[in-house]
C-alpha cells in the first residue's frame, strides 16, 4: 500500500486488471527518499513560476506538443483502436492526455500473468503495454476503451497530480467491499482507485457489467462533480 507521499523508485509497473481472475504480482516501490523526477508526488508542473517555486520539472511546450508513440511492432489497425478510445473520451479528459502523452511510448501485447495492461515510469517518461487482443475477447470496445484511459490515467497522475489533489479525489470514492488477494476491492491502492476512477469519468461509463479492473466502486458524487478539478487543472 501507498502513503502520503508518493515516492517511486525508476521503474515501477502499475497494471490494470481483469477483475474476474486472480491479480497479477506488480512491481511496488518501497517508500524511501523522494525521488528526484517526483516532487510533492507529480513530476511535471505546467508553468515556469510553479515549477522554479517548487523546485520541479516543467512539462515544457515541445512535450505537449508531442503525441503519443506507437513501438513499430503496433499494427495500424491496433494504433487506430488506441486513437479510438482516447477519442471516446469527454474533453476535459482529452485534454488532459493531450498534455501528457508526448511522454508515453505505447506497446501491444501479453503483459505476463493474469494482468491485461501495464504502466511503467521511467525516465523521462512512459511505457505503456496493452493486451488488446485479450480484453477485445472478452469485452469488446467497451473494455478496450476502459484499459486505454485507464492506463493513460496512471500517467495523468504521475506527471501532474500533486498528493494533495490525489488525496482530494480519492476521498469522494467509497472504500469498496472484499479483499481479493489484498489486491481489488477495498484493498486496492490509491493510484488503481484513481486510474479506475477516471476511466470512469472520462467515459462517462460506471462499468455496470464490466467486469475488468480492481473492482473499485464509482465515486460517491456524479462523475462530472468529482472531475470538476480535474476538468479545472486540464483548463490551466
Amino acid at each position: 500500500m501507498r502513503n502520503a507521499q508518493r515516492t517511486l523508485l525508476p521503474v515501477l509497473v502499475l497494471a490494470a486488471l481483469l477483475a474476474t481472475v486472480s491479480v497479477a504480482a506488480s512491481q511496488r516501490a518501497q517508500r524511501a527518499a523522494p525521488p528526484p523526477s517526483a516532487v510533492a508526488g507529480a513530476r511535471y508542473r505546467l508553468d515556469a513560476g510553479t515549477a522554479e517555486r517548487e523546485n520541479a520539472r516543467l512539462l515544457s511546450a515541445e512535450a505537449r506538443q508531442a503525441t503519443l508513440r506507437f513501438d513499430p511492432t503496433v499494427a495500424e489497425g491496433d494504433r487506430g483502436v488506441v486513437l479510438a478510445a482516447i477519442s471516446a473520451a469527454r474533453p476535459d479528459a482529452r485534454r488532459l492526455i493531450d498534455l501528457v502523452d508526448g511522454l508515453v511510448d505505447v506497446r501491444v501485447g501479453s503483459v505476463g500473468g493474469r494482468a491485461v495492461g501495464v504502466t511503467e515510469v521511467d525516465e523521462p517518461g512512459y511505457r505503456v503495454t496493452l493486451d488488446l487482443g485479450r480484453v477485445a475477447s472478452r469485452f469488446g470496445d467497451r473494455g478496450i476503451d476502459r484499459l486505454v484511459l485507464h492506463e493513460l490515467g496512471h500517467v495523468v497522475d504521475h506527471a501532474l497530480l500533486s498528493d494533495t489533489l490525489l488525496d482530494a479525489l480519492d476521498r469522494d470514492v467509497p472504500a469498496g467491499w472484499g479483499c481479493e488477494q489484498g489486491r481489488m476491492g477495498a484493498c486496492a491502492d490509491r493510484e488503481e482507485r484513481f486510474a479506475e476512477t477516471f476511466a470512469k469519468w472520462a467515459l462517462g461509463d460506471i462499468g455496470v457489467n464490466l467486469d475488468i479492473g480492481y473492482k473499485v466502486p464509482p465515486p460517491g458524487l456524479p462523475l462530472e462533480v468529482w472531475g470538476a478539478p480535474l476538468a479545472e487543472l486540464a483548463g490551466s
